[in-house]
C-alpha cells in the first residue's frame, strides 16, 4: 500500500510539472498542429512517443551521470546552435511542401522518414535548446528530490507521469486540429502550413541567437 501511495504521488507531481511544460508554446507544438493536419489525430500520440522515448533514455543518463554535462553552458549553447539549424530545415521543407505541392499536400502523405510524426518528435525535442534547459534544470531537481530517494518505483512514476503528461497535451492538440481540417478549405489548410512552418524557422532562428550568446 505504501509503494502505491508513493507511486500515485510522485505520478501525479510529475503529471502535473510535466503538463505546465508541455503546455507552453514550442516547436513541437506548432509540429503536431501542422502533421495532425496532415496525418490526422494519430499524429499527436505518435510525436509524443517519438518524445517520450528520447525522454527515457535521457532519464536513464541522468540517473548515470549525464546531468553534469547538462550544467556546462558551452554544451547548452551549441544545443541551441544546432538545434535552431534543424528546425530552420524543417520549417523549409514545410514551406516548400506547401509551394510544390498546393492543394496535393492536403491529402498527401510524406514518404520522408523525417517528415514521420514520431521521427519529428524526438527531432525536434533533441533540437530544443529549451528541452535540455529544462532537464538541467526542472527535470533533474524534481527526479532527484521527489522521485530517487523513493528507489525504482519513484522514479518509473516519475518517467512515466511525465510521459502522460506529454501524450495527454499532443493528443489533446492533434484532435483539435485534426477534426478542424474537416471544415476548413484547401487555402486556409494551405496558409495555415505555411505558418506553421515560418513558425518553426522563427524558432530556430531564435534558438540560434540564444545559443550563439553563450560563445560572444
Amino acid at each position: 500500500m505504501a509503494a502505491l501511495e508513493s507511486f500515485a504521488i510522485v505520478f501525479a507531481a510529475s503529471f502535473s510539472i510535466g503538463l505546465s511544460g508541455a503546455m507552453s508554446p514550442g516547436p513541437l507544438t506548432v509540429f503536431v498542429m501542422g502533421q495532425s493536419a496532415r496525418h490526422g489525430v494519430v499524429a499527436g500520440p505518435l510525436a509524443a512517443l517519438g518524445h517520450g522515448l528520447l525522454e527515457v533514455a535521457l532519464v536513464v543518463l541522468l540517473w548515470l551521470g549525464l546531468a553534469r554535462v547538462f550544467q556546462w553552458e558551452p554544451a547548452l549553447g551549441a544545443i541551441g546552435v544546432v538545434g535552431g539549424l534543424v528546425m530552420i530545415w524543417m520549417g523549409w521543407q514545410i514551406v516548400s511542401g506547401v509551394r510544390r505541392k498546393g492543394a496535393e499536400l492536403a491529402v498527401s502523405v510524406s514518404d520522408r522518414r523525417a517528415d514521420h510524426p514520431m521521427v519529428g518528435g524526438a527531432v525536434l525535442s533533441l533540437a530544443n535548446p529549451y528541452w535540455s534547459f529544462w532537464w538541467a534544470t526542472v527535470g533533474i531537481s524534481t527526479m532527484t528530490t521527489l522521485a530517487l530517494p523513493r528507489g525504482a518505483i519513484g522514479l518509473t512514476a516519475f518517467t512515466t507521469g511525465h510521459i502522460a503528461s506529454d501524450f495527454f497535451w499532443f493528443t489533446l492538440v492533434a484532435i483539435v486540429f485534426a477534426t478542424g481540417r474537416r471544415f476548413i478549405t484547401d487555402r486556409v489548410y494551405q496558409s495555415a502550413l505555411y505558418l506553421f512552418g515560418i513558425l518553426l524557422a522563427l524558432f530556430g532562428v531564435y534558438f540560434i541567437w540564444q545559443g550563439a550568446t553563450v560563445f560572444l
